[in-house]
């Protein structure tokens, strides 16, 4: 039997090789450093591929230099990029999509906060153009204090501009409310309305309990009491109010005699309902509150101010509850709220509702002399000394309560 060219036997001896077919080395079979997998397709190097010589029936040569001479490379194959295709593509799509999902979120956040600063500026704009309009009104208090807060107002109204330990607020822009009107005078010393305009009844003056306490000079003339007790009043037209630092109450004041010795000029009774808002009559430092029993009967509280303008004076209200000062702050005369008024109307018959044609609650101002011998009211209080001064200008107006 004539031997098969090529080494091949039986019905392999009839077959041609086909020409230029692709053949790989062994190690051109495993997964090579630097190769790409993608899936199931992976893309071979182009240096590995190697082709048959032109004439299959060439004869076949054991040697190795037979091989090597019937063997030739052809150039490099072109690489198809079939690694840009397959599983690793779609992850780019996929990662892509996702970025895209998380700009619109960040996006859609973002246009939310703006519009919710927006809102809330817009709202603080109004509370603050309704804040600034009501403190050119009557229903208006300052709070004036010193570094020491006092618990029972919001720290935010405890203090002013430029005073170590408080909050930094520019108050030049902001309205200060005019004070209350005067009614009386001791010496250079100013003695303010204690109540808001509109919640007054009457104003009347009379003898104090004890000799310590100092007369003052009232600042409105002498009501006809007689006239004023058959009409419920003195008429007093609030119309005619002036305002201002130096402004005194229109009208005319009431002078109600007791039994008790010297002139009716050493107290004064500023009638207000039960419940109205008590202001500080002088600018100065809370040194002493006291809690007593009102004709050893009656719970009340005692607030002393000692005025800045007049150093041997104890200002005494009474009659009040719900204090919003305590000891160590600092008041300015007219506008800082300090309490209320108290209700004794249902336990006590009040001597201005004879002239006031309604219950006859108040608030009692006395001003005492510390320099006498028999007042012991300071028992306790502090040295207004230790308390720095802030002068009006510096205060923060705050809406009435």
């Amino acid at each position: 039997m004539q031997r098969a060219p090529y080494g091949l036997t039986g019905g392999d001896a009839n077959r041609r090789r086909p020409r230029y077919a692709v053949t790989m080395t062994r190690s051109a079979r495993r997964a090579r450093p630097g190769s790409r997998r993608d899936g199931e397709v992976r893309s071979i190097r182009s240096d590995v591929v190697r082709y048959p010589v032109d004439d299959p029936r060439a004869p076949h040569s054991r040697d190795t230099e037979g091989r090597r001479a019937a063997v030739r490379s052809l150039p490099s194959a072109r690489d198809t990029g079939l690694a840009l295709q397959g599983r690793l593509a779609r992850e780019a799509r996929r990662r892509e999509r996702e970025r895209r999902q998380r700009t619109a979120i960040a996006v859609a956040a973002l246009i939310g906060i703006a519009l919710l600063v927006i809102g809330w500026r817009q709202t603080s704009d109004r509370k603050a153009a309704s804040m600034s309009a009501d403190a050119i009104g009557p229903n208006t208090s300052l709070v004036v204090s010193d570094t020491r807060t006092s618990p029972a107002m919001p720290s935010w109204t405890r203090g002013g501009a430029g005073v170590p330990g408080l909050p930094s607020i520019k108050t030049a822009s902001m309205a200060r409310p005019d004070p209350t009107p005067i009614i009386a005078t001791l010496g250079s010393l100013k003695i303010r309305l204690p109540v808001r305009l509109e919640d007054l009844t009457e104003l009347g003056f009379h003898q104090a309990s004890y000799a310590y306490a100092l007369h003052m000079r009232m600042a409105l003339p002498k009501a006809n009491m007689g006239k004023a007790k058959r009409n419920g009043g003195t008429g007093r037209d609030l119309a005619k109010q002036q305002s201002g630092e130096d402004a005194v109450l229109t009208g005319r004041a009431l002078v109600m005699w007791r039994s008790r010795p010297g002139a009716p000029d050493s107290a004064a009774d500023v009638g207000a309902k039960a419940g109205s808002d008590v202001l500080a009559p002088v600018s100065g430092v809370v040194v002493k509150v006291k809690r007593y029993k009102l004709y050893g009967k009656y719970d009340d509280f005692e607030v002393h101010i000692r005025p800045d303008d007049a150093n041997h004076v104890d200002c005494v209200l009474i009659h009040v509850d719900d204090l919003s000062v305590s000891v160590g702050d600092r008041v300015a005369s007219g506008v800082t709220r300090i309490a209320a008024v108290r209700l004794l109307s249902d336990r006590e018959k009040m001597q201005l509702a004879d002239y006031t044609g309604e219950a006859g609650d108040h608030v009692h101002i006395q001003m005492n002399d510390i320099r006498h011998p028999d007042y012991k009211g300071l028992e306790g209080a502090i040295d207004p000394k230790s308390v720095p001064r802030i002068t009006r200008s510096s205060a923060v107006p705050v809406s009435a309560r």
